[in-house]
C-alpha cells in the first residue's frame, strides 16, 4: 500500500513537472514570437529615425555573457554582466514603474548657480557685463526670496537617462513629462540589443518625434565619448539642452557611475567659452584695424609647402606654468637646436635667462596686451622676436615686433567676415586655427600644428599647479626678486583635480581645465597626421602627448640651422599682407537690424507658465541657429551666439531653480525684459562701435 502511494506521488510529481515544463515552453514560444515581431518593428523605426542604429544592430551578435530569460509571469529579464544575477525582480514592470515614480517624486537635478554674475566687474564698460549684472541681480533676488525648486514641472528642459537595461522604465519617464532635450545612454550594447526585443521603441521614437523633442542616443560609448557628444550637441542646439537637467540612473553599475562622475567633473564646460556681443564686436573692429595695417595671414595648412627637413625640425612651446622654473637649464642647452614658441608671460621669464624666443604668441585681444608687452618685454628683446597671434588681436600690438603672422580664430564673427570676403571676392580661402583657445598655450600649440611641424615639445604647459602658492614661473612678472607674488593670477571657476603628467594629480580651475581638454582634442586631431607631441611639463596630463622628462630628450644632429626654419615659416607659411578693401561691405547693418527685430518679437510673446516661457526661449534659439548654416549670414549668428547662450542659460536656471510656477514668473519676466532691451538696442550699438578698438 505504501509502495503504491509512493509511486502515485512520484507520478503526480512527474506530471506536474511535465506540465510546468510544457507551460514554460509555451510561454517561451509565445514570448519568442512577440519578441521577434517587436525586434523587427523596432528596427524599422530606427531605420526611419536613426539609420546608423538600424545598420549597427541589424545583424548584431551579442557577447558570451548575454542571457535573456523569462520570469514566471512571462516578462523578460536579463543577467547583469557585473553581478551575474538577474537585473530585475520577478515583476520588472511593477519594479520599473515604482522606480520611475520614486524618481519623479524625488528627482536628482543638475542645475547651475548664477548668483555671482551680479558681482562681475566691468572695467571696459562692456554692454554684455551690464546685461549680465542686471539679469544676475534678478536671479539673486529670486534666490533670496523663494525656496529652491526640487520638483519636476510638466514641461522640462532636459533629461539624461543613465542606463537602458531592457527599457521598462522609459515609457513611464517619457509619458510623465514633456521634455525638450532627451538623452538616453547605455554603455552596454548587449543590453540595448536585448531591449529591442522587449521595449516598444517604435512608440518611444514616434512619441518623441510628435512632441517636437530632441533625442540623443549614446550606445556602447565611453564616458569621455558620451560627454563629448552631448557637449558638442549643446554647442549646436544651445546650452538650454543642459541648463536644468533631470538625471535618472536606471541600474547600479561601475561604468554608469563613471559616466555620472564625468558629467559632474566636466559639467562646467557646458557654460564656458561662448564669447559675447562686445567680444565679437571688438574682434571685428580689431580685425578691420589689422586689415588696414596689412593682415599677414597664415596659409591654409593643407596647401602649405612641405619640406621634410624643416617640417621635422623640433618646435618647443613654452608656457608660464610653475614647472618651467626647473627646466631653464635644459632649455638653455637646447635653445639653438629648436624653434621656440613662447606663450605671453613666459617670455618675461625666458628673457631673464638669456633665452630669446623665436616667436612670441599672444591671445588676449584687448589693448592691455600692448601695454603688458611694452612694459614687461624690453625693446632690445622684442626687436629680435617674431610675433604670432590671431586676427582679433588689438591692431596696435603688431607694431611692437619686426614681423607678425596672423591666424584666423575660429567661431568669430570677424573671421567669418574675412572668409566671406575671400569667397565672394575670389581670394584664396584661409582656414581657422583649430582649438586655439581659451589659453595662450592652446594658441601656440594650434599654430605649431597648423604650420605642419611634426615634433612638438611642451614645457611649462602645466594647465594647473601642484602647489597653490607656485602658480606660474617665479622668474616671470607674477613674482618679485624674492619670489613673492606681486600679480595674482585670475582663477576662473571652482577648483578641479586632473591626472598629472608626472605627478599623480594636479590642481586646476575650470578655465585651465577647458584649455587642457582643448589641447587633447587638438592632439587627437593631428596625431593621425603624423605629428608627435612630447609633454615635458610637470603639470596636467594631456592625452595623446607622450610624457618625456627633459633629461631624456634626444635631438638628432641635423644640418638645418634654426634660422633657416624661421625664415621658411615667415616666407612660405604666410601670405602677403591681406588686401580686403571690401570687408566692410559685408557688415550687413540692415540684415542685423532685421534679425534683432524678429528675435526680440519672439521673446515678447505673452507667456504665463514655465512651459510657455521655455517654448519661447527655445523658439528664439531655433531662429538664431537658422542663421548658422547660411554662410552669407553666419557672421550675424556668431555675433549673437555667445550672448544668447549666456542669457538663455541664466533665464532657464532662473525659471526652474526657484519657487513654484506662479511665484517665479514675475522674476523671470523682469530678467527677460533686460534681455529684450539689449536686443532692441544692439543694432545701433553695432553701428556705433564697429570701429572701436578696446
Amino acid at each position: 500500500m505504501t509502495t503504491q502511494k509512493s509511486v502515485e506521488a512520484q507520478l503526480e510529481s512527474l506530471s506536474e513537472q511535465l506540465e510546468a515544463k510544457l507551460e514554460k515552453q509555451q510561454k517561451e514560444q509565445i514570448f519568442a514570437e512577440k519578441a521577434n515581431l517587436m525586434f523587427e518593428r523596432n528596427l524599422l523605426a530606427f531605420k526611419k529615425f536613426f539609420p546608423e542604429v538600424y545598420e549597427r544592430f541589424l545583424r548584431y551578435n551579442p557577447g558570451e555573457k548575454f542571457q535573456l530569460l523569462l520570469n514566471e509571469n512571462g516578462t523578460a529579464n536579463i543577467i547583469d554582466y557585473e553581478t551575474g544575477v538577474p537585473m530585475y525582480s520577478e515583476d520588472p514592470i511593477s519594479q520599473a514603474k515604482e522606480q520611475a515614480e520614486k524618481n519623479i517624486n524625488a528627482p536628482i537635478l543638475g542645475r547651475t548657480d548664477h548668483s555671482k554674475v551680479s558681482l562681475i566687474e566691468n572695467p571696459l564698460d562692456f554692454c554684455h557685463i551690464k546685461l549680465m549684472k542686471s539679469m544676475g541681480s534678478v536671479y539673486l533676488e529670486a534666490k533670496q526670496e523663494l525656496e529652491l525648486n526640487n520638483t519636476l514641472d510638466e514641461v522640462m528642459p532636459s533629461l539624461i537617462v543613465f542606463g537602458i537595461g531592457l527599457g521598462y522604465h522609459l515609457p513611464y519617464l517619457l509619458d510623465s513629462k514633456k521634455i525638450s532635450f532627451i538623452n538616453i545612454l547605455e554603455p552596454n550594447e548587449d543590453y540595448f540589443f536585448a531591449s529591442l526585443f522587449v521595449t516598444d521603441w517604435q512608440e518611444i521614437l514616434e512619441h518623441v518625434n510628435q512632441s517636437g523633442s530632441y533625442l540623443y542616443l549614446g550606445i556602447g560609448k565611453t564616458e569621455v565619448e558620451i560627454f563629448q557628444d552631448i557637449y558638442e550637441r549643446s554647442r549646436s542646439v544651445g546650452v538650454a539642452s543642459v541648463s536644468f537637467t533631470w538625471f535618472y540612473q536606471h541600474y547600479p553599475s561601475v561604468t554608469v557611475n563613471n559616466w555620472i562622475n564625468q558629467f559632474k567633473v566636466n559639467f562646467h564646460q557646458f557654460f564656458t567659452g561662448f564669447g559675447f556681443f562686445d567680444d565679437a564686436l571688438m574682434g571685428v573692429a580689431h580685425t578691420l584695424g589689422n586689415v588696414d595695417n596689412g593682415l599677414n595671414l597664415m596659409v591654409n595648412h593643407l596647401s602649405q609647402v612641405s619640406v621634410p627637413k624643416y617640417d621635422n625640425f623640433p618646435i618647443v612651446i613654452i608656457a608660464n606654468g610653475p614647472s618651467l622654473d626647473k627646466e631653464i637649464e635644459a632649455l638653455q642647452s637646447i635653445k639653438d637646436k629648436v624653434v621656440i614658441f613662447s606663450c605671453n608671460s613666459a617670455s618675461t621669464a625666458l628673457i631673464q635667462y638669456g633665452i630669446i624666443p623665436d616667436f612670441h604668441v599672444a591671445l588676449e585681444r584687448t589693448e592691455q596686451t600692448y601695454h603688458f608687452l611694452k612694459d614687461y618685454l624690453p625693446e632690445s628683446a622684442r626687436s629680435q622676436i617674431n610675433f604670432l597671434t590671431t586676427n582679433v588681436m588689438h591692431p596696435s600690438v603688431s607694431s611692437l615686433f619686426p614681423w607678425t603672422g596672423f591666424g584666423l580664430k575660429g567661431n568669430e564673427s570677424a573671421t567669418q567676415l574675412i572668409q566671406l570676403s575671400q569667397v565672394l571676392g575670389k581670394h584664396e580661402f584661409t582656414g581657422s586655427l583649430s582649438y586655439c583657445n581659451p589659453l595662450v598655450g592652446n594658441t601656440a600649440l594650434s599654430f605649431a600644428c597648423h604650420l605642419n611641424f611634426k615634433n612638438i615639445y611642451l614645457f611649462g604647459v602645466d594647465n594647473g599647479y601642484i602647489d597653490e602658492t607656485h602658480h606660474h614661473s617665479k622668474s616671470s612678472f607674477y613674482y618679485n626678486d624674492k619670489g613673492e607674488t606681486v600679480h595674482q593670477p585670475l582663477k576662473m571657476g571652482k577648483q578641479i583635480v586632473l591626472p598629472g603628467n608626472f605627478a599623480p594629480s594636479v590642481l586646476t580651475d575650470e578655465f585651465m581645465s577647458v584649455g587642457n581638454s582643448q589641447m587633447e582634442k587638438l592632439v587627437d586631431l593631428f596625431v593621425p597626421k603624423g605629428t608627435h607631441f612630447f609633454n615635458c611639463s610637470n603639470g596636467a596630463k594631456i592625452k595623446g602627448a607622450i610624457p618625456l622628462k627633459s633629461e631624456d630628450i634626444f635631438l638628432e644632429n641635423t644640418q638645418v640651422d634654426k634660422h633657416e626654419v624661421i625664415e621658411f615659416i615667415k616666407s612660405t607659411k604666410f601670405s602677403a599682407p591681406y588686401d580686403a578693401e571690401k570687408v566692410e561691405s559685408y557688415l550687413q547693418y540692415n540684415e542685423f537690424e532685421e534679425f534683432c527685430s524678429t528675435f526680440a518679437n519672439i521673446l515678447k510673446e505673452d507667456v504665463s507658465t514655465r512651459g510657455d516661457a521655455l517654448d519661447a526661449l527655445l523658439k528664439s534659439i531655433r531662429y538664431l541657429y537658422s542663421f548658422k548654416d547660411n554662410a552669407k549670414y553666419l557672421n550675424i549668428f556668431l555675433m549673437m551666439e555667445g550672448e544668447t547662450l549666456y542669457t538663455t542659460a541664466l533665464l532657464i536656471s532662473l525659471l526652474y531653480n526657484f519657487g513654484d510656477e506662479e511665484q517665479i514668473m514675475p522674476y523671470y519676466l523682469k530678467a527677460l525684459q533686460h534681455w529684450i532691451d539689449f536686443i532692441d538696442s544692439a543694432p545701433e550699438y553695432y553701428k556705433a562701435n564697429i570701429r572701436l578698438c578696446k
